[in-house]
């Protein structure tokens, strides 16, 4: 038995794959293979049973894994103590209102409280943060929607709400001061997000709710990137849809106005994604610890 072949192994369990196994341990598939046949004949076990469609790792193969895992650490613990500090990384995939709104900060406080903790991040929309879980590339997403996975946890951690973003000029600094109400914007030219956020897919609830349809709306331009959106309202180009927390930098500065929808501000939640068949190293759980915390208040 080889500290290879159990690394090979609780590579396999954690990510629930060899192929990806294989890709973080910089190895090729059949070698992966190798190591898990090796450890089984050794071993005289089935560890795991994989198919065409599924990957099992049996009672045999979580005691095999806790005890690997413990051997692993003391190796590293031995390294870490003669060659110096091992770091703990977590990859992370964001979508686009935590990534530039909410990473940044929990981020800044938890490297307060936690040294030697390092983040790999990927940024795309709501649907391809969760798509990164499912494959296993990242430990886990922030995400703005929830979907119907039944392999993934969805532990929401932060509240946000829906506004109507306008340029500022006399005609929307009128409905301001009269108070308006989202009826009174649907002649206007809207900017919409793409179909895979987070914030379009609430929107079309909210639109739902009031029997309207997106393609009941006078759209001048759909727009992939939410700064790209925020500057054509400030242009003047049309209105859209936001987070409020998107838009809170250009409504201090007076660069566009924010009017909140009905339905108290319409709240949405932003999600926590994990894996149910990937087993959570402790550092990563302690981050997921820290951000359900951080915003408990808020």
């Amino acid at each position: 038995m080889e500290f290879k072949q159990l690394e090979a192994f609780v590579a396999v369990v954690e990510y629930n794959s060899f192929s990806e196994a294989a890709r973080r341990l910089y190895l090729t598939q059949p070698t992966i293979s190798a190591h898990i046949r090796s450890l089984e004949t050794e071993l005289n076990s089935r560890l795991i049973i994989r198919t065409t469609k599924k990957l099992t790792v049996t009672a045999r193969g979580y005691q095999l894994y806790d005890c690997a895992v413990q051997m692993l650490n003391m190796r590293n613990n031995l390294v870490d103590e003669f060659a110096g500090t091992k770091k703990k990384i977590i990859d992370i995939g964001v979508s686009t209102i935590p990534s530039s709104y909410l990473l940044p900060e929990l981020l800044s406080a938890f490297g307060r409280q936690v040294e030697n903790i390092y983040f790999h991040s990927w940024q795309s929309d709501s649907a391809g943060a969760i798509q990164r879980v499912l494959d296993g590339s990242v430990d886990l997403s922030l995400t703005g929607q929830k979907a119907e996975e039944e392999t993934c946890c969805f532990l929401p951690f932060c509240h946000d709400s829906l506004v109507i973003a306008t340029p500022v000029n006399d005609h929307f600094l009128k409905l301001k001061s009269r108070g308006a109400a989202f009826r009174d914007f649907l002649d206007e030219s809207f900017i919409l997000r793409e179909t895979g956020s987070g914030t379009r897919k609430e929107m079309d609830r909210f639109l739902e709710r009031h029997g309207i349809s997106s393609s009941d709306l006078n759209v001048v331009v759909r727009m992939n990137d939410l700064e790209s959106i925020k500057k054509s309202i400030v242009n003047g180009l049309g209105i859209s849809i936001l987070s409020a927390r998107s838009a809170l930098d250009l409504e201090k500065t007076r660069q566009i106005l924010l009017f909140p929808l009905e339905e108290s501000a319409h709240t949405r939640t932003f999600y926590i994604v994990y894996s149910k068949n990937r087993i959570l190293k402790p550092h990563v759980k302690q981050f997921i610890h820290f951000v359900r915390d951080y915003y408990k208040d808020s």
